[in-house]
């Protein structure tokens, strides 16, 4: 049955993760009908030193505008 993976940074709390889990499993299951014990969901987490957009690394403090500049 599905196996969903989510890549993201970890910075979220526990009870963040938890909604991220819950919502995304319910959605699943409310779009094709997937049975709830079925579901699966991971959850990667990269850190921000490891992770780049447009060139520019996670960690920047000007990650959100540099990795936009076109």
């Amino acid at each position: 049955m599905p196996f969903i993976t989510v890549t993201t940074w970890p910075n979220q709390t526990d009870e963040k993760w938890q909604e991220l889990i819950e919502e995304i499993t319910a959605t699943v299951h409310k779009t094709i009908g997937a049975p709830l014990d079925k579901i699966t969901v991971v959850v990667n987490t990269i850190p921000q030193t490891q992770w780049g957009e447009a060139g520019v690394i996670g960690s920047n403090p000007q990650f959100a505008r540099l990795s936009r500049l076109q």
